[in-house]
């Protein structure tokens, strides 16, 4: 068999046999040729105020409630779809559905929260009027010991264009926000 290789927009290459069509490569999001993530669009950096703990930061973003309630500001509404109830261990994804208010509208979506030991990855699955788009973010704690620390935050956006750099845009304007938000919750503590 004869493969045609190719180079995608994030820089991996993948393969398909020439005698496929052209209109049936076009889903190559599920290929087994390219990894499930597109590369980092953002990285967003807070540091740790004096005398915030690292480990108080990672409770607080494995709390799920918390955090849906500090990254989606404008919540209507949430539920859980699967997952445990309660804290979630470490790899483990739970999904929720969640409503929130956009400039567009009311809008839902799917949300999978996992938690990680140093952090948590949260991945959006929605719809816009032009197509589907995935988010998806690492946050990590980083620091301790006497290191001042900082949250870290990895963007990755999967859609067209036009809409990537809107939500780019809406990213690096709010989720600094999230982070002070954050902060704030383990000064509490």
């Amino acid at each position: 068999m004869i493969y045609s290789f190719v180079i995608s927009n994030n820089g991996y290459p993948f393969a398909f046999p020439l005698q496929r069509s052209i209109s049936s490569c076009t889903n190559i999001k599920n290929s087994t040729h390219i990894p499930s993530t597109m590369g980092i669009e953002t990285t967003i950096k807070t540091p740790l105020p004096k005398g915030v703990d690292p480990s108080t930061v990672t409770k607080l973003l494995h709390d799920h409630e918390t955090y849906i309630r500090i990254t989606c500001p404008q919540l209507i509404s949430y539920s859980q779809v699967s997952g445990p109830r309660s804290v979630a261990p470490i790899d483990t994804p739970c999904v929720f559905e969640v409503t929130d208010r956009r400039l567009t509208g009311q809008t839902t979506f799917k949300l999978t929260l996992t938690n990680r030991a140093d952090g948590i990855d949260s991945r959006v699955d929605g719809k816009t009027p032009t197509g589907a788009m995935v988010i998806r973010t690492r946050w990590r704690v980083r620091g301790g010991n006497g290191d001042v620390g900082c949250i870290e935050e990895e963007v990755e956006i999967e859609s067209n264009i036009i809409v990537k750099k809107m939500v780019k845009g809406s990213i690096d304007k709010g989720h600094p926000e999230y982070h002070q938000n954050f902060l704030a919750e383990a000064a509490k503590a």
